[in-house]
């Protein structure tokens, strides 16, 4: 059990996203080299910006949904030592288009996995307090449904993390990655500034704070619009 209210299907509106054209159905392991890098640079802005993450997500409810779990791995590092007000670790549903990579994040202990996609949330309307969704949004082909499911889903704060340009291409053309690509991940269809990140919740959430986290951007997003009747 995860503690997330799940007996509820999607919304009505809800409706499929998918992948970015050419994205591979199986991806298991893509996730490691970035976490797992030796670079002491990307190091570093890595766990400067993993200490600002878990400083937005603040004290834990206990229970939690991470939309785009992947292998776990950053969740893993967010979830470390953490424990809710009652001192019990988290439960999480890890939400995960990938079955190959839903399957990894399985390994972490109060983690359960599910396979599905970001635009047809597997929860009931308002039915988990802390919703996350790290580095996912920049992948999808349409970004309006997944945020409003993100919405829909979310019964208090959602917090969101996404690269930010195009700072993210240029820190990976200088250290000689996707060179051909000027930078770009070829996973990556969607750029954000923190700009279009706060106008793309603010279109679901009342309220909207943006962190800067250089090259990344993080968003605590509060008061889910919710449609009328």
């Amino acid at each position: 059990m995860t503690g997330v209210d799940t007996e509820q299907p999607p919304g009505a509106g809800a409706r499929p996203i998918g992948l970015a054209p050419g994205a591979p159905e199986a991806a298991a392991g893509q996730d490691a080299a970035k976490y797992g890098t030796s670079n002491p640079v990307v190091r570093w802005l890595l766990d400067r910006w993993m200490r600002r993450l878990r400083a937005v997500v603040g004290p834990l409810p206990a229970a939690i949904v991470d939309v785009g779990v992947g292998e776990g791995l950053c969740l893993e590092r967010l979830l470390d030592g953490a424990a809710t007000c009652d001192g019990a670790a988290p439960r999480v549903l890890g939400v995960e288009y990938r079955a190959d990579k839903a399957a990894v994040a399985g390994r972490l202990p109060g983690v359960t996995p599910v396979v599905g996609d970001a635009g047809m949330l597997p929860v009931r309307d308002g039915g988990v307090t802390l919703v996350t969704c790290i580095e996912v949004l920049e992948h999808l082909p349409a970004v309006a449904p997944a945020v409003a499911e993100l919405a829909r889903a979310t019964g208090d704060r959602c917090v969101v993390s996404v690269p930010w340009e195009p700072w993210f291409r240029l820190g990976n053309l200088a250290r000689g990655k996707n060179v051909r690509r000027l930078g770009n991940d070829p996973e990556h269809v969607q750029w954000f500034t923190p700009r279009r990140l706060r106008r793309t919740l603010a279109a679901a959430f009342e309220e909207v704070r943006v962190v800067r986290a250089f090259p990344w951007v993080i968003a605590e997003a509060r008061r889910p619009r919710r449609p009328a009747g």
